[in-house]
């Protein structure tokens, strides 16, 4: 049998590490498919390490490492690293911004701290600057000339699928001990229940989520973009599942994956808007 290509091989990482963006990648357009999944695969890793890691200096160390992998790239020494070699040509063949590429880096520093954030504001603060970034840096793959409102757009459409992604991964974190929700008793999540004061706290993350999509959809999105603004389609109808099973992430349904995301974005595709 013969071995999986690099672009192969990216994209099976992606689709175990980051189901959905593994599906925004996939009903892209042929053009941007590889991209996207190589961008997304970046941003798997770094968002996988507080996952893996026992304490924040480890933690830390493996962010390092991909910093000094960055300072590789842009002074175009070779790596052996297969993951570092696709974002370095994906950045050479795409410009992408190394400026951006390390934010992406830093922002998940609090991640690997394993901190509680305190307000609201900060949360959103925080899917701008992970989720939000990364969308951003997808429209600069789909559509590089794109006007500043498009820029705007891709961040809100990052942001609110970032928002919708840390309420319903309350449970996954509630496992390794982690609390992010603002204003989340940790008690009450670390014991694995839902209930009320879970869900009126998710409820207003998911209100936050949704103001971010009600403005992106007063957005005329460009049409050969829409790839980039796939996650806000995904986050849309994640929303309603947690509105059906009443705002609680640890409601038996309530944040299961779906097999009608692809042709969600399919559709999203096909009409030209989320």
């Amino acid at each position: 049998m013969s071995e999986a290509t690099p672009e192969l091989r990216v994209l099976e990482e992606l689709r175990k590490a980051d189901r959905d963006r593994f599906l925004c990648a996939l009903a892209a357009p042929a053009a941007l498919r590889s991209d996207l999944g190589t961008l997304y695969a970046f941003n798997a890793e770094l968002a996988g390490i507080a996952d893996k890691v026992t304490e924040p200096m480890l933690g830390h160390i493996r962010l390092q490492w991909w910093r000094d992998a960055l300072a590789d790239i842009e002074a175009a020494r070779a790596h052996r690293h297969h993951l570092v070699q696709a974002v370095a040509e994906l950045a050479a063949r795409r410009h992408l911004s190394s400026q951006k590429l390390h934010a992406l880096i830093d922002a998940r520093e609090r991640d690997v701290e394993r901190e509680q954030l305190d307000s609201l504001p900060a949360l959103e603060a925080y899917a701008g600057d992970t989720s939000g970034a990364l969308a951003e840096l997808a429209l600069d793959i789909a559509l590089p000339d794109a006007a500043p409102a498009f820029r705007a757009a891709a961040r809100r459409a990052g942001t609110a699928y970032g928002l919708v992604g840390l309420a319903r991964a309350t449970p996954h974190f509630a496992r390794q001990g982690r609390v992010v929700l603002p204003g989340l008793d940790k008690d009450l999540a670390l014991s694995l229940k839902g209930g009320p004061d879970v869900a009126h706290i998710v409820a207003h993350v998911a209100d936050l989520a949704a103001e971010h999509l009600a403005a992106l959809r007063q957005e005329r999105l460009p049409r050969r973009a829409i790839a980039a603004f796939f996650p806000a389609r995904l986050a849309a109808a994640q929303l309603e599942q947690l509105r059906r099973h009443g705002y609680d992430p640890f409601a038996t349904g309530s944040v299961a994956p779906s097999g009608l995301h692809i042709w969600r974005l399919l559709l999203a595709r096909w009409l030209g808007r989320i």
